[in-house]
């Protein structure tokens, strides 16, 4: 593999620290003019050959097979675009893209162009995830499936202060459901196949999902999917509803606890 990387950013240098690996090797490097002078001290370091301060041009290079994008999730569709009509193989960071219609397309290129394209999500991959799947037979029927990735966001205190990052940034894909949960999403869907039904219940904060829970319907199964990035938001709002009346399903169970919340406090 004759890798082309386009991007600089924590997530590129996190990826270039578990090198070097078998039949890979890094043939460029692209990214802005902004970033020219991090994007060479990557080069530099790691013995990337050829650096590039526009993308287009790296997807030009004929020494590269293979075009790991690492960028803002909102550059993704694009990239992932120009990549697979230059005839390049595409590693694309998580979240992928925003749309079915999006990921659709590109697939639908990929195989035009008779390459490959893939999303970069590692738990798949991981020897503890290829353990449980072999063994959870072993468990006999599955029934409730719970899978939670929650973590406090180093840029969520800036978040609340109006300083509003990538990750927190609806129009940029964040949020918790695009940063976390797709890590979640993976994990069931590989373990469970494709579910019939979806239902996101987010809590929203300033209009992104700083938290939700995802529910997944089977046939014989119900997965409840969670993910955090902040502290719940104050109002949770039902969304994403494909079923007539299961957010008043919701609503109404919120009330029934809160009723007994107050019982138990007085």
């Amino acid at each position: 593999m004759q890798l082309g990387i386009i991007g600089s950013g924590n997530i590129v240098r996190d990826f270039l620290t578990a090198l070097p690996l078998p039949g890979l090797k890094l043939a460029a490097i692209a990214t802005t003019k902004q970033s020219a002078a991090t994007c060479q001290e990557l080069a530099d370091q790691y013995g990337i050959s050829r650096v590039y301060d526009d993308y287009l041009e790296m997807l030009k290079d004929d020494q590269v097979d293979t075009v790991y994008v690492a960028t803002p999730s909102s550059m993704h569709y694009q990239m992932c675009l120009d990549s697979l009509a230059a005839g390049k193989n595409v590693i694309c960071e998580k979240p992928f893209v925003f749309t079915t219609e999006e990921a659709l397309e590109l697939k639908q290129l990929a195989d035009q162009k008779g390459c490959l394209i893939t999303e970069a999500i590692t738990n798949r991959y991981l020897p503890a995830f290829k353990s449980l799947a072999s063994d959870l037979q072993l468990l006999g029927p599955v029934h409730m499936v719970s899978l939670n990735y929650t973590q406090y966001s180093s840029r969520y205190d800036r978040f609340l202060a109006g300083d509003i990052s990538p990750a927190f940034n609806p129009r940029l894909g964040g949020g918790a459901l695009l940063d976390l949960n797709v890590y979640n999403i993976h994990l069931a869907v590989s373990l469970f196949g494709a579910p019939l039904d979806v239902h996101y219940f987010p809590n929203l904060q300033k209009g992104v999902d700083t938290s939700g829970v995802l529910v997944l319907a089977y046939d014989d199964k119900q997965a409840s999917l969670t993910a955090a990035i902040g502290l719940p938001g104050l109002c949770p709002q039902p969304a994403c509803h494909r079923r007539p009346g299961s957010s008043q399903g919701l609503h109404a169970l919120r009330k029934k606890q809160k009723k007994q919340n107050r019982k138990i406090k007085n």
